[in-house]
C-alpha cells in the first residue's frame, strides 16, 4: 500500500508511522511531505492508495489544506489527522469529501486501523457507484446527441430541401405568369417571404442541434458563432475571450462543453434579463478554466436547494462527465457567474 502522509511535525510523523506498524501496515510505502506545494508537485506524476492529512501546514491551514489536496483531483481516500478539535470544521471537511476526521492525542492505533479499513471500503463503494452513475448519464447524453444529429440531418436533408424546392417552384411560376403575379403581387410576396423565413428558421434549428462549425473547424469557431447568435437574437453584448494554447480535447468533450455553454445561455436569456456577459476560456497547464459572468438580475442561491432546477442540474451533470468542477455564484441584483474547470485529458 502506498500512503501519502502530509505532516510537517517530525514527532507526529514518527508517531503515525509507529501506529501503522502496530496495526500491521509496516510494509506500507509511506511518502511524507510537509507542504501543500510539495503535494501538488508529486501528484502530477504519482498516485497513492490513501492520504493522511494534517490541516496545519506551513503554507496552508484549516479547510484550505484539504481544499488544496482536493484541487489535485486525488483518486484515493483522504483521512484527516489533526490537532484541530472543531466539530464544524470536521463536518464541513467530511461534506467536501474526506472519508474520516481523527483528532491527534485522542485517537488510538485501533481507531486508525478501523478508519483506514472503512475509508478504503467506503471510497471504493463510492467510486464504483460514481462510475456506474457516470456511465449511465454518459449513455443518456450520447443517446441524446445521436438523436440531435439525426433530427438535424432530417431537417436539413428533408424539410429544408422541400421548402427550398417550393421556393424555387414559386419563383418559376412568377416568371411564367407575370399577369397573374401582377394581380396578386401582395399575396405572392407574402408567400415567398414566409417560405424564405421557414427555410432560415429550420436551418437555424438544425444548426443549434449540431453546429456545422463544430463538425468542421472545432470548438472556438462553433462558440464564436454561438456568441454571435446571442448578440443578434438576444441583444446581449458578449465579450468572448478564448485563450486555449492546445486543443488536445476529445470530440465528446468538445460537444459537452458546447452544450454546457448553450444551457447557461438558455438560462440567462430566460431568467437573467442580462444585457452584458463575459465568456472567458483560459488554460493553465493541462486544465481548462471557463468563466461566464453576466450583469443580470441574479437570484438567491438557497432557492436552488429548495426548488430543483433542471437547467442547473443538467449543467452540473455535463461538467461531471468532464471530470470537472462547476462553481455557481449569484446574488439578487448582482448578476450570475459560473466558474468551470476540467482537465484536458
Amino acid at each position: 500500500m502506498k500512503i501519502l502522509l502530509i505532516e510537517d511535525n517530525e514527532n507526529d510523523i514518527f508517531l503515525i508511522k509507529e501506529y501503522l506498524r502496530l496495526i500491521n501496515f509496516s510494509n506500507a510505502e509511506v511518502t511524507a511531505l510537509s507542504t501543500s506545494k510539495e503535494v501538488r508537485e508529486i501528484l502530477k506524476e504519482n498516485t497513492f492508495d490513501l492520504a493522511l492529512l494534517d490541516l496545519t501546514l506551513p503554507d496552508t491551514t484549516g479547510i484550505s489544506s484539504f481544499e488544496s489536496l482536493m484541487g489535485c483531483s486525488p483518486e484515493f481516500p483522504i483521512i484527516v489527522l489533526t490537532g484541530l478539535e472543531d466539530q464544524e470544521i470536521a463536518k464541513e471537511i467530511i461534506h467536501k469529501g474526506a472519508q474520516d476526521y481523527l483528532v491527534k492525542g485522542v485517537y488510538q492505533p485501533k481507531d486508525l486501523m478501523k478508519s483506514i479499513e472503512y475509508s478504503i471500503e467506503r471510497y471504493q463503494w463510492f467510486m464504483d457507484r460514481y462510475k456506474m452513475e457516470r456511465k449511465y448519464v454518459n449513455a443518456i447524453i450520447k443517446g441524446a446527441e445521436t438523436e440531435r444529429t439525426r433530427i438535424a440531418r432530417d431537417l436539413h436533408d428533408g424539410v429544408v430541401q422541400t421548402l427550398t424546392i417550393s421556393l424555387l417552384t414559386l419563383d418559376l411560376l412568377i416568371k411564367k405568369n407575370p399577369e397573374f403575379i401582377e394581380k396578386n403581387s401582395v399575396l405572392v410576396d407574402k408567400t415567398r417571404k414566409h417560405l424564405k423565413n421557414s427555410v432560415d428558421e429550420v436551418r437555424n434549428i438544425a444548426h443549434s442541434l449540431i453546429p456545422n462549425a463544430f463538425q468542421n473547424t472545432g470548438l472556438k469557431l462553433a462558440l464564436s458563432e454561438l456568441m454571435e447568435d446571442i448578440r443578434s437574437l438576444a441583444s446581449i453584448k458578449v465579450d468572448f475571450k478564448y485563450d486555449i494554447v492546445s486543443e488536445n480535447i476529445s470530440e465528446d468533450k468538445y460537444m459537452t462543453i458546447y452544450r454546457v455553454i448553450q444551457e447557461i445561455f438558455n438560462n440567462m436569456i430566460k431568467h437573467a434579463q442580462a444585457t452584458e456577459c463575459l465568456v472567458s476560456f483560459t488554460q493553465k497547464e493541462n486544465v481548462v478554466n471557463i468563466l461566464i459572468k453576466d450583469n443580470g438580475r441574479g437570484f438567491d442561491l438557497d432557492s436552488i436547494n429548495i426548488k430543483p432546477s433542471f437547467g442547473i442540474d443538467n449543467i452540473q451533470s455535463r461538467v461531471n462527465l468532464l471530470n470537472g468542477t462547476c462553481t455557481l455564484d449569484s446574488k439578487k441584483g448582482e448578476g450570475t457567474s459560473y466558474e468551470i474547470s476540467f482537465p484536458m485529458n
